[in-house]
């Protein structure tokens, strides 16, 4: 029986992933402006011209990382699925908020830390790719929490209260990733049941603001 052999395209796709997956290690790591492509390249076992071959250039490659940041970290299918639930707004919002929670306290993947790095110093790779992909996850999210606080979604208070309400989560983020959380939630010393116990800690809290500032608005 003779061997199956890849085909170029194959070939081609498989270097292409291995790029995107070890420029994103090492940029999680070091940051897109202290990353080289001769590293990444290294990293990756290919040869230099690779970079330029599959994607163009440097920015070509870290646009494809962020693309996959884009799909990986809350990707838009999990915010589809949930906003197209025949649920009530409160459900809606809390199964989205599990999706953060999940994202702050308990992802160690190379996506979340590049999205970290992007919140704290935006690259300007990043600010491009922004206006044209963050826009459709924010969309059904605001309609989710302003069908909750009873106002358009093109009321500035909705998206306000949505960087309000995600604070305690960049705070996690931010702060060194999940070390804050493991030390105020004792996140290392649970069963996973018992972590989500402590993660539902934060999510009341988000929505004891959220029911506070919609009392509030509805006077």
């Amino acid at each position: 029986m003779k061997s199956i052999k890849k085909t170029t395209r194959e070939d081609g796709e498989e270097t292409r992933m291995r790029l995107i997956q070890c420029a994103g290690r090492l940029i999680a790591d070091q940051g897109y402006d202290r990353t080289t492509s001769k590293e990444i390249c290294r990293l990756a076992g290919v040869n230099l011209a690779a970079v330029n071959y599959h994607f163009g250039s440097r920015e070509g490659l870290y646009k494809a990382v962020l693309d996959e940041v884009y799909h990986y970290v809350i990707s838009p299918k999990e915010i589809s699925d949930i906003y197209h639930m025949d649920a009530p707004p409160r459900e809606k919002l809390m199964k989205l908020l599990d999706l953060y929670v999940k994202e702050a306290l308990f992802s160690e993947s190379w996506q979340v830390k590049v999205s970290i790095r992007e919140l704290i110093n935006p690259s300007a790779v990043f600010s491009k790719f922004a206006e044209n992909y963050i826009g459709k996850k924010l969309t059904p999210v605001l309609d989710m929490l302003s069908a909750y606080l009873g106002l358009p979604a093109e009321d500035p208070r909705v998206s306000r209260t949505f960087l309000t309400a995600l604070s305690p989560f960049l705070i996690f983020l931010l702060s060194g990733h999940r070390q804050m959380g493991l030390f105020m939630y004792g996140l290392s010393r649970r069963d996973k049941e018992q972590k989500m116990e402590e993660a539902d800690m934060l999510k009341e809290f988000v929505f004891a603001g959220l029911d506070r500032l919609k009392e509030k608005w509805e006077k």
